[in-house]
């Protein structure tokens, strides 16, 4: 289902999926902050109170020397809506933290608003889908966070009560999809890292909702406490496709950047450009040990 039909574009244009885990079988959850710091990233912004993703690992593949072609697929999280900052979202931060490490590297940004796992996977005959202009590029390294809009369009569109049958049919279709994903881009000759998903249930968009004008008014409660833990089965999927692939994972199932004020945008659903800042931080964190 495309999320960025008019009834659904104000609220759908652009969720997430984002979020790191173990490219093993057992998840080991990122550090809590231990408090401020005043570290300046390579790039030249402030990490302040960033954890580094212990449980971020890298990909069995190694990447080549010199600068390299890095893509960044996904949605609106990529896309870098709500960035106010003009950096390009999280991509145009990564790139300038890498650079110092390999001059001449290039991030590409072609995250799509309201974008779903299914709108990745399933448009290859089409030129201008995100995979076909990924694979033009030759990428070295392809970024992967997909998800957050399967999860809104199940539980805004989907049955109500929800059903264990529609969510079993939707973590098929999204294994699929996943699987059609990291099979392009690794059949191109891409080394793949794989974001979790945070539990966007959590958000304020959904979990302290505008009375008057909810963004995601057909999704209750009950339908909450549902996508929490689908949402865990979904990161259960992505944690061994990233290993069936070879690729690095990157943990975002236990950020607060999608829960507190200072790094959210209005909208309580997508990041600030603080948070852009630190979510660039988690992905470089976790290209780090790669680059030499």
């Amino acid at each position: 289902m495309r999320l960025d039909r008019p009834a659904a574009a104000g609220a759908l244009l652009g969720m997430a999926l984002f979020v790191c885990a173990c490219a093993s079988g057992g998840a080991t959850s990122a550090p809590e902050p231990t408090g401020q710091t005043d570290e300046t990233a390579p790039g030249g912004f402030a990490t302040d109170g960033l954890a580094t993703p212990a449980a971020s690992t890298g990909p069995a593949a190694t990447l080549p020397p010199g600068a390299l072609a890095i893509v960044a697929l996904g949605d609106s999280l990529t896309a870098g809506d709500c960035d106010d900052s003009g950096r390009g979202g999280y991509p145009g931060r990564l790139q300038a933290l890498i650079d110092p490490l390999r001059p001449g590297t290039r991030v590409t940004n072609l995250g799509r608003s309201g974008w779903t796992s299914g709108d990745l996977a399933n448009v290859l005959n089409d030129e201008t889908s995100e995979i076909a202009q990924a694979i033009a590029t030759r990428p070295n390294v392809a970024l992967v966070w997909i998800g957050s809009n399967d999860l809104w369009a199940l539980y805004e569109y989907g049955p109500e009560p929800m059903t264990r049958d529609a969510e079993g049919t939707d973590l098929t279709d999204y294994e699929a999809n996943v699987d059609q994903i990291l099979l392009q881009l690794t059949s191109h000759g891409a080394t793949v890292f794989v974001a979790l998903l945070d539990d966007q249930s959590k958000r304020p968009t959904v979990a302290d909702p505008n009375p008057v004008e909810p963004a995601f008014p057909a999704t209750t409660k009950a339908d909450l406490a549902r996508m929490s833990a689908h949402i865990k089965a979904y990161n259960e999927l992505l944690r061994r496709k990233a290993a069936q692939y070879k690729g690095g994972i990157v943990d975002f199932s236990t950020t607060k950047i999608f829960t507190e004020t200072a790094t959210l945008c209005d909208d309580g659903n997508h990041p600030n450009a603080t948070g852009y800042d630190q979510i660039a931080a988690i992905w470089f964190a976790a290209l780090r040990p790669n680059l030499g």
